[in-house]
């Protein structure tokens, strides 16, 4: 197999870089990523599979076995680490991170990346969360994605948390938040104890898409005191 690299002067020269391979039989990116020095080179010098999921190889490996060459492309150079992570991210996000070999969706991407513009609003309604009502409220930072389907949301609000049996009870309406920001607002119908799913100490509540909240979507838990608690969970007005 033949080496690809990059010489001093090249690499010294480039800084950090973004960079595309094309399938040359379809004229489209494959995989996007950001480099420095010889990383670009590093999927096409690869000798063997790593681990049983490696897309890029495969995908390589098939341009190959039908007579063609990966196509490579620098896309843009001469930049810092920051600057390179986002344009990598930038880029997926616009070709379709699905359409691609890439497992990572880029710095940022569930934060600052490709959105519908009702999900903009949301993030950024600036209204402050306000209920007399009892809730029980989640913090799904890690578990929320802008294309989480609405079952999974469901599942990561309600999820499985060590919470007091007492206040609990006493919740009208599950809540889950992603970065400050009211996700999902659930109506607690019954909770069920986890047990049987030898999880003795966690609980999670059977419920259904609260109609009469959803206005509150969107709505900004950071001025809320209970909010700051260092915890997954918290209560208001329970």
């Amino acid at each position: 197999m033949t080496q690809f690299f990059f010489n001093r002067n090249t690499i010294d020269n480039l800084k950090f870089y973004v960079y595309g391979l094309k399938d040359p039989f379809t004229n489209k990116y494959f995989y996007i990523g950001k480099g420095k020095a010889n990383r670009v080179f590093s999927h096409v010098n690869q000798k063997i599979k790593r681990g049983i999921d490696d897309p890029k190889y495969d995908k390589i490996q098939e341009i190959r076995s039908q007579g063609g060459k990966v196509k490579i492309d620098i896309i843009r150079h001469g930049l810092d680490e920051r600057q390179a992570l986002l344009i990598e991210s930038c880029l997926i996000d616009t070709l379709g991170v699905n359409q691609m070999a890439n497992k990572v969706k880029g710095i940022d991407h569930d934060r600052f990346g490709l959105m519908p513009v009702n999900v903009i609003k949301q993030i950024y309604k600036g209204k402050d969360f306000k209920t007399s009502a009892p809730c029980v409220c989640f913090k799904i930072n890690k578990a929320w994605n802008k294309n989480i389907k609405i079952n999974e949301l469901y599942d990561k609000t309600r999820s499985w948390w060590r919470l007091s049996k007492t206040r609990s009870q006493k919740a009208m309406y599950g809540i889950g938040i992603a970065f400050g920001i009211i996700r999902s607002i659930y109506k607690i119908n019954s909770w069920e104890d986890g047990g049987k799913y030898n999880r003795p100490t966690r609980i999670r509540f059977h419920g259904e898409k609260a109609i009469d909240m959803q206005k509150h979507i969107g709505d900004s838990m950071l001025n809320q005191p209970n909010h700051r608690v260092s915890g997954p969970t918290f209560y208001i007005n329970c």
